[in-house]
């Protein structure tokens, strides 16, 4: 499960997207919702627990597909990681 989180990381965490993405994950009034990105889809169903899965197109005749479940602050870390790894601006700190 941890190549799912990590071709999350790298195809959804980019200067465009850092903010948008860690505002989603880090807010505590959205209580369930969903982050839509180019090729992952981020299904918030609590406050601290994040439902990751690869947009698939042709659903109809698939049995299942992987999907890891995370908790808020685990996710938060791995997002700042790859932020710094790719030495995005303006990277928010976890504890604020």
């Amino acid at each position: 499960m941890e190549e799912l989180i990590t071709q999350f990381l790298e195809d959804e965490v980019t200067s465009i997207t850092y903010s948008e993405l860690w505002s989603f994950v880090r807010s505590n009034s959205i209580l369930r919702g969903t982050f839509e990105g180019q090729r992952h889809i981020v299904m918030k169903i609590s406050s601290g627990q994040f439902i990751i899965y690869k947009i698939n197109i042709g659903m109809e005749n698939t049995k299942y597909q992987p999907a890891v479940v995370v908790a808020k602050n685990y996710l938060l870390k791995k997002i700042n990681s790859r932020a710094y790894d790719l030495k995005l601006p303006d990277i928010q700190n976890i504890f604020d």
